[in-house]
Parts: structure tokens; sequence; C-alpha cells
């Protein structure tokens, strides 16, 4: 029993966090909204540089996310930083995480500033893997496909896995279609262990 509430205290503090997330990010969407209605896409690009160029330095993540700095510490740290690499908007955005110490939270708020331009413009998110590279031509007649689907504008982002030996996964946010070779062995090796359990009986 501890350990199932530890797991829904986790599970909890999640979710949590992925709210606040998104109010952070619904915040920098109305603000960038205000300067002009082409500013989105421009801050939207800032923020994921900031956050990739961030993550590709874990010592500069761990300080950022790091309870035993101060927020005064980490401010006064970045300033220099983004000093005219990034727009007004965004300066002042870090600053109001990095004061309220909310910096861990920048990985998820920039996927929810993604996700919500996304919804804005009617573009859903798509991953799709397969065993092999897919051609420009396969890629696009998957995207009309997808497209025609949804009736929503798919943004594909598409990565290789050579373990799933043939077809494709394909994830459309929480649904996920898998017809990969992999899976199917994987059902017909249980089908034939659950028909020799059962005739073993």
């Amino acid at each position: 029993m501890a350990a199932e509430a530890k797991h829904e205290t986790v599970l909890d503090a999640g979710t949590a966090r992925a709210r606040l997330a998104r109010v952070y990010a619904q915040a920098l969407l109305d603000s960038a909204l205000k300067v002009s209605p082409s500013a989105p896409d421009a801050v939207g690009d800032e923020l994921t540089q900031f956050v990739t160029e961030v993550a590709a330095n874990p010592a500069v993540a761990r300080f950022l996310s790091s309870l035993a700095v101060g927020s005064k510490a980490k401010a006064a740290a970045l300033a220099p930083a983004l000093q005219g690499r990034v727009s007004d908007l965004l300066r002042g955005f870090v600053g109001v995480l990095a004061a309220n110490n909310r910096l861990d939270l920048l990985r998820g708020v920039e996927a929810a500033y993604r996700r919500i331009l996304d919804e804005r413009a009617g573009r859903v998110p798509v991953k799709v893997t397969t065993a092999v590279p897919l051609t420009d031509a396969q890629k696009a007649e998957l995207t009309d496909t997808l497209k025609a689907a949804l009736t929503r504008e798919p943004v594909v982002s598409a990565r290789v896995d050579p373990d799933i030996l043939g077809g494709m996964i394909v994830q459309v946010g929480d649904s996920v279609v898998d017809t990969s070779v992999r899976t199917r062995l994987q059902s017909l090796r249980t089908l034939l262990l659950e028909k020799g359990t059962s005739h073993g009986n």
C-alpha cells in the first residue's frame, strides 16, 4: 500500500507540473500576442533554441534546476547569457521563472507552448517510428493519409528503430497504431504459448 501511495503521489506531482507548465506557456503566448500576431511563432523558436542549448549542457541544466542555488544567483547568471540573444519578452519571461524558482519547468513550458501553438493552428504532432528511414515520397504520402484521417494538419516527426524489423508505429497524442513486425511476432509468440499451455492442461 505504501509503495502504491508513493506511486500515486509521483503521478500527481507530474500532472501538477504539467498543468503549471501549461499555465506559464499560455501566459507567454498571451504576452507574445500583444506584441504582434506573428510574435508567438518567433518566441516559440527562441524558447526551443534556448531549451535545447540548456539541455545540451548538463552542468547548466543542473545549476538551473538546483534547489541549493537561489533565484537571484540564477537570474544573475542567466542575464549575460540572454542579453542580445533573445527578445526582451523571452528574457523577461525567463526572469519570472527564475524569480519564482521555476526554471526546472523550462522543458515542460517549451513543450506546452508548442502544443498550444499547434492547437491554435489546427496542427497535430505525429510521431512515426520505422525500421528504415522514410523516403521523401513515403513521408509525403503518409502525411497526406494522416491529414485525411485526422482532418487536421499533421506535423510528422520520424525516427528510425531497426528493432521493430518492419512496418511502423504511429503515435498521435496518446493513441498508438502499431503495425510493426516485432509486435506481430510478439503477439504470435504469446498466442502460441497460450495454446501450448491450454493443450498441456
